[in-house]
């Protein structure tokens, strides 16, 4: 069996591990790259120290994979379809729907609503940020994006690059499906320039909170600072709404997040309020399909 028999886009919870050699020495492999990080090579030393814990032999090894490169093409495929799993929680995108339902007498006035857009906005890049940044998973994604194009060429490259273009796309999808029925819900449309299409919205945003995230490992101190808001009393925007008040704390993650929303969506003036909480009653279901992966992973 080749290694790339491996990948093809499903998670390795799909195979119970007691049942598949390749699947325990992987498994093993990815709890390595967690706990050590990644490498764009490996040893003989390294992979008998994985096929140890995984208890298979080093010819149960190379019956699966002939090639060190085969096994670290699969391992990297592995790595890009568990990220899909990491980036966008199911369960907070719910949870935001259930939060909304609790502020519908705030979406009769448009400062009502700007007020509840910042509370979703900065409440997101805050836990986004905090929470999926720091997590072993994501950091493992960001390294692998980042360093895969130093790999030689060729098919193996190609199919790890597939996988991460594959894992990106599902959270942009999953997160387009989100701010579709937020934005609409709290008042708010993307910027006809736009023409409707959320996607470039979600890769700046994302990449804003993840770019943050990386630079967190050099400059911890200037990217977690935290800032009061405005100091001259001033609690609207230009356009009426109300804006942050100076009792307000702001990190540099939810201010620069907060910067890309206001960059791509506007007030939306045909908005009915009635229309909008009578959707948030009746439980819009903002789950993407295909994100049934257990949670509990």
């Amino acid at each position: 069996m080749q290694g790339d028999g491996w990948n093809r886009g499903s998670s390795l919870r799909s195979r119970p591990a007691t049942e598949d050699v390749g699947t325990k020495v992987l498994l093993s492999a990815v709890k390595h790259v967690e706990t050590v990080g990644l490498t764009l090579s490996v040893s003989q030393e390294l992979i008998e120290r994985i096929c140890a814990d995984a208890g298979v032999s080093a010819k149960q090894f190379g019956q699966v994979w002939p090639t060190a490169d085969a096994f670290m093409a699969d391992l990297f495929c592995e790595l890009a379809n568990q990220a899909q799993i990491d980036r966008a929680d199911t369960e907070t995108l719910l949870t935001t729907w259930q939060y909304l339902s609790m502020r519908t007498d705030d979406l009769h006035t448009p400062a009502g609503r700007r007020r509840v857009l910042i509370d979703i906005i900065r409440t997101a890049a805050e836990y986004n940020f905090e929470v999926v940044t720091a997590s072993s998973k994501w950091r493992t994604y960001a390294a692998l994006s980042t360093t895969i194009m130093a790999w030689p060429e060729g098919s193996s490259r190609t199919r790890v690059l597939d996988a991460l273009q594959a894992s990106e796309l599902s959270f942009v999808e999953t997160m387009e499906s989100f701010y579709r029925n937020v934005l609409p819900t709290v008042g708010y449309r993307l910027k006809p320039m736009f023409h409707n299409d959320y996607q470039p919205f979600v890769v700046a945003a994302a990449s804003v909170i993840e770019g943050l995230g990386i630079v967190r490992a050099t400059v911890p101190a200037l990217v977690e600072a935290h800032f009061n808001g405005p100091t001259d009393g001033s609690d609207e925007t230009l356009d009426g709404a109300a804006g942050p008040s100076e009792n307000d704390v702001w990190s540099v993650s939810a201010l620069a997040f907060m910067g890309v929303v206001d960059a791509f969506i506007e007030p939306d003036p045909e908005f009915v309020a009635a229309e909008a909480i009578s959707r948030l009653s009746s439980g819009v279901d903002v789950t993407p399909p295909g994100q049934d992966a257990d949670p509990s992973y």
